[in-house]
């Protein structure tokens, strides 16, 4: 292979990895993430183990995955939503003390 189809065949990796990140890369900030948990259903009765909640973001559908799993809480085993992607958390999403 010459260096000239390779470059080209990086490149070609490059744009096609960079489109499929692009798709894949949101990252919900602590609002998106309120407004997802305000639409899941009560973990305990929810016959799946995920729930996907989606988020209108900058104009567009997004979509957040939950995942259903059973904790331990004394000698009780309830169900409950667990989140876990990444969060992106901004300047104004943190409190000021007072």
């Amino acid at each position: 292979m010459n260096s000239e189809s390779t470059r080209s065949s990086r490149r070609s990796q490059s744009s096609a990895s960079r489109s499929k990140s692009q798709i894949t890369r949101f990252i919900p900030n602590l609002t998106q993430l309120q407004s997802a948990t305000k639409q899941l259903p009560d973990a305990e009765l929810w016959p799946e183990d995920t729930c996907l909640c989606p988020i209108d973001a900058n104009g567009k559908r997004q979509t957040i995955e939950f995942t259903r799993k059973q904790i331990k809480r004394g000698k009780e085993r309830p169900y409950r939503w667990i989140y876990k992607g990444k969060v992106l958390i901004r300047n104004r999403d943190i409190p000021e003390d007072s």
